[in-house]
């Protein structure tokens, strides 16, 4: 590790407090590939009085991350230190923040796929086995960018989700939505593609370096042409079907392909 002036885990800090997605992005991957300097680091931040008292902005984002950080890097150390935390005299906000991660506790990936990503599938999703075996298929796509990606979280799909799958820039991590109950035969097919098309739009953002919150359209058309490339190298035959087919209704798809390209952005 560098003096603590420099230190990985306080561009880490700084880019938190100022919403400054590189410097995040740049000091959470220094740290993740420095795990025997960072723990040390990362417990030393946490050994803080600050969360025994009032919290003001950044404080209660701090704790949130040092701790989702202590768990990437050793959830033997992670566990520890929630233990630690919740037996000292907490402010009831930063108590809140340790109560809701101490959740982790619990979590086990479920599968890894690429560059030894971790993949986490929430409990209330019935198809587990299916959302796995999905996920680890895709994942051997020729040319697909994963390095760098920090984790992947597939949580169950509710009506009140306005998106189907979300990049979290900070993290370099992916969120999929599934359908939480088991989905009817006839549906599987569509949905699958559907699903698989979210991931690489995903996974696009990652490989384009995008680093702007919120829906942009030029970056959202990036991850859009990203997704048809990888969904061509993935489907080869039926793309070139789909192609053949639909060739002679170009002009009369294009209106529909604008639209459905316009609600892809929301992704």
């Amino acid at each position: 590790m560098t003096t603590e002036e420099t230190s990985p885990i306080d561009h880490l800090l700084r880019g938190i407090a100022t919403d400054h997605v590189e410097t995040v992005r740049d000091a959470w991957r220094d740290l993740l590939a420095d795990k025997a300097g960072a723990v040390p680091a990362v417990q030393a931040k946490l050994a803080s009085h600050a969360w025994e008292y009032n919290p003001r902005d950044p404080l209660p984002r701090y704790l949130g991350v040092l701790l989702s950080l202590l768990d990437e890097l050793d959830p033997g150390a992670f566990e520890k230190e929630i233990d630690r935390l919740l037996d000292t005299q907490l402010h009831p906000l930063h108590r809140t923040t340790v109560e809701m991660l101490a959740q982790r506790r619990f979590e086990q990936p479920q599968t890894h796929i690429g560059p030894d990503i971790p993949v986490y599938v929430a409990s209330d999703i019935a198809d587990r086995s299916v959302v796995i075996h999905n996920l680890e298929t895709w994942s051997r796509t020729a040319t697909l960018s994963l390095t760098g990606v920090t984790r992947i979280d597939i949580i169950a799909r509710h009506p009140q989700l306005d998106y189907l799958g979300l990049y979290n820039l900070f993290f370099s991590g992916i969120i999929l939505t599934w359908p939480a109950d088991r989905v009817p035969a006839q549906h599987r097919w569509w949905r699958r593609l559907d699903a698989e098309f979210t991931f690489y739009h995903e996974v696009g953002h990652h490989a384009c370096g995008h680093i702007e919150g919120g829906s942009v359209a030029e970056q959202e058309q990036e991850a859009n042409d990203y997704a048809r490339k990888m969904m061509r190298k993935a489907h080869p035959i039926l793309s070139a079907i789909a192609r053949a087919l639909l060739f002679p209704f170009r002009p009369l798809l294009r209106p529909l392909v604008a639209r459905l390209e316009t609600a892809g952005d929301a992704l």
